[in-house]
């Protein structure tokens, strides 16, 4: 146990030294797809999906999430900002997409008040089932134009908070890390659409929680 506290303290001595938040992004693969970022609970500011024949994933240039609670109706927003990337896609995280920007949001209703990233360790184990009427998805895409809609028809999907830690360097509160999967099918224009295979690993810093 006091060897893995000194190495969690290495790690996030590390992180902190960084004054850039999108600086901490670690790409790690997928051993069983290269494509994907190993699902990992270090706060490595990455995500990743399969989209059909294509990836949804984070890159370091742009910062991956955000989050904001809405004290009008206890919700609370995660967005995910990444780009698609084609099918051959091997690890092209440093890559500057010049189009194909893509946004997911989430919105889920909470019981408890969480307003600020001190408390979303509440989310602590935590799944959403996003056929929930009391659920908002919505997709905004970016291929020279920016398109955004409200997914109406989801068929099934989930998004799972698997562990929320409080990270904490020589007792100074630093960010959460909010780790889990999600997947969502869904229709649209009679189109079947189908981000599978989820993972995030990211670190909520009051610059981006809102």
């Amino acid at each position: 146990m006091r060897k893995m506290l000194i190495t969690c303290m290495a790690v996030a001595a590390l992180f902190s030294a960084c004054e850039d938040n999108l600086e901490r992004s670690i790409w790690l693969s997928d051993p069983d797809d290269i494509g994907l970022p190993q699902y990992t609970e270090w706060g490595y500011n990455t995500f990743g999906a399969k989209m059909d024949d294509l990836y949804f994933v984070s890159y370091s240039r742009e910062t991956p999430c955000s989050m904001e609670w809405h004290s009008i109706d206890s919700t609370l927003e995660l967005t995910m900002t990444g780009w698609v990337a084609p099918q051959d896609y091997v690890s092209g995280f440093e890559y500057i997409p010049q189009k194909d920007y893509m946004s997911l949001s989430i919105t889920f209703p909470c019981d408890s008040v969480i307003d600020s990233q001190e408390r979303l360790y509440l989310l602590n184990g935590r799944a959403i089932d996003l056929t929930d009427t009391t659920v908002r998805v919505s997709i905004s895409r970016y291929d020279m134009i920016m398109i955004e809609h409200e997914v109406t028809d989801i068929r099934s999907g989930e998004l799972c908070f698997k562990r929320v830690q409080n990270l904490y360097v020589d007792n100074k509160y630093e960010e959460a890390i909010i780790s889990g999967t999600f997947d969502i099918h869904y229709v649209k224009d009679g189109e079947k659409i189908w981000l599978s295979d989820g993972r995030f690993d990211l670190g909520i810093t009051n610059k981006i929680f809102w």
